[in-house]
């Protein structure tokens, strides 16, 4: 085991995105010092070992709420061995099955241990230029088109930044939602964070969106100003 790693502990370990620089060393150390990796998908879990060359036993993060499937990791967390937890992309238990694991693990006793790193959520913010404070994180929007209404009317409330994440097939459907819902807020959309075709984009309003929306194409990420202070000044940017 790696220096200054804890025995008995659950390793919660952030993965790039998109962009392979950006996974941390400390990551890597975590991954080829524990005794085994949970991950929400085996195949995409592999891949990003493979680049990276790390050599660790896997298995995946199962999305019931029974507890039976981990039982042979608690037994291996009483003995003192250390496991780790990711995702596809990103921060584990932020919008997939991690939490629940995370969950059990804690109510046992166990320590979890978080390793930081890629989020699309903070990247969007940290390139927003809004006031942050407060902000409501969404995760994926409902499938279904009333729950997800629901769930913007609810969040518009907040006089703050709400983020959420969208599939690209559903786009054509939120875009005259968000236009009836926030006539007047402002949007920026990050589009392939840290990927090739990265794209990110600032609207005064949803009908700019509407009317000149981003390539729909990848993995997306909104940010919508529901404060009613514009931000002065602000442009389009773009890495393409």
């Amino acid at each position: 085991m790696a220096r200054n790693m804890e025995k008995g502990a659950l390793y919660v370990v952030a993965t790039p995105i998109g962009n392979l620089g950006d996974v941390t060393a400390r990551a890597i150390e975590v991954w080829n010092s524990v005794e085994a990796v949970y991950c929400e998908s085996l195949s995409e879990t592999r891949k990003l070992f493979s680049k990276l060359g790390v050599n660790a036993k896997v298995y995946p993060v199962y999305k019931d709420s029974s507890e039976t499937p981990y039982a042979p990791l608690m037994q291996g967390l009483k003995e003192g061995k250390s496991y780790a937890l990711v995702s596809d992309a990103g921060t584990p238990g932020v919008s997939d099955p991690g939490s629940h694991l995370v969950r059990i693990a804690r109510e046992k006793g166990f320590s979890v241990v978080p390793v930081p790193g890629a989020s699309a959520l903070t990247a969007l913010l940290s390139v927003s230029g809004f006031q942050v404070n407060p902000t409501l994180f969404l995760g994926f929007l409902s499938e279904k088109p009333g729950k997800k209404r629901k769930e913007l009317e609810e969040a518009g409330k907040i006089e703050g930044l709400v983020v959420f994440y969208e599939s690209v097939h559903k786009l054509p459907r939120l875009y005259p939602m968000l236009l009836e819902l926030f006539p007047e807020n402002e949007i920026l959309v990050g589009r392939e964070l840290t990927k090739t075709f990265e794209e990110i984009r600032y609207y005064a309003n949803p009908k700019e969106l509407l009317e000149n929306p981003p390539v729909a194409k990848g993995e997306f990420v909104f940010l919508l100003n529901s404060r009613k202070k514009k931000l002065k000044g602000f442009s389009i940017i773009s890495d393409t």
